[in-house]
């Protein structure tokens, strides 16, 4: 069976995380985070690690090739024969080319784009709700985080909107359960194919 390879895309706020977990235990899609994998080279100090650290000590961006290179060593890994769900990621246009061109030297390539549409009113307010006591539940930073995510959407996706059916939209202002059905539908999709 050739790997599936599935973006979850939305604001902050709209469940792709939990629904990646929930897809995870049951369909068995490992989840790639970029989040996580930052955090996986920084505490490891590997290369890849420090050579983030120094871009994002001067509050930099870390440069597309550091990120596509923590992905390409991610899904080398045991588990990931199957396929994965990027989650947060890719996060500019030359990301998205870069993955297209990673997933290609593996014989493979994205199946679909979620896209978990959420008014932005409606994100905002999940996050200042959310009681997980994270840094970036700070009013300034979600404010930060929605203008950021507006930014990543007018540059990401339109790659992939240009490649016919790729992209499918489902309201991520619903019920966990009620999102899940649509999701486990749409995975089940890829993974029949």
């Amino acid at each position: 069976m050739k790997p599936v390879f599935i973006i979850f895309f939305g604001p902050p706020g709209c469940g792709k995380g939990t629904q990646a977990k929930k897809i995870k235990d049951d369909l068995g899609l490992e989840q790639v985070s970029t989040g996580e994998l930052f955090r996986k080279h920084l505490n490891e100090q590997t290369s890849l690690g420090l050579q983030a650290q120094e871009y994002m000590a001067r509050g930099a961006l870390v440069p597309d090739e550091i990120t596509i290179g923590m992905v390409r060593e991610r899904l080398k890994e045991a588990g990931y024969e199957q396929g994965a769900i990027f989650d947060g990621f890719p996060r500019t246009a030359q990301q998205a080319e870069a993955l297209d061109r990673l997933l290609a030297e593996m014989d493979s390539d994205i199946c679909m784009v979620i896209d978990f549409h959420l008014p932005i009113e409606i994100s905002r307010q999940r996050l200042m709700a959310r009681q997980e006591g994270r840094a970036d539940d700070k009013p300034e930073v979600i404010e930060k985080r929605l203008s950021d995510h507006a930014r990543v959407e007018a540059d990401v996706m339109p790659h992939f909107r240009a490649q016919s059916g790729l992209v499918r939209t489902l309201d991520a202002n619903r019920t966990v359960d009620e999102i899940y059905q649509d999701v486990v539908a749409l995975v089940r999709e890829c993974m029949d194919q």
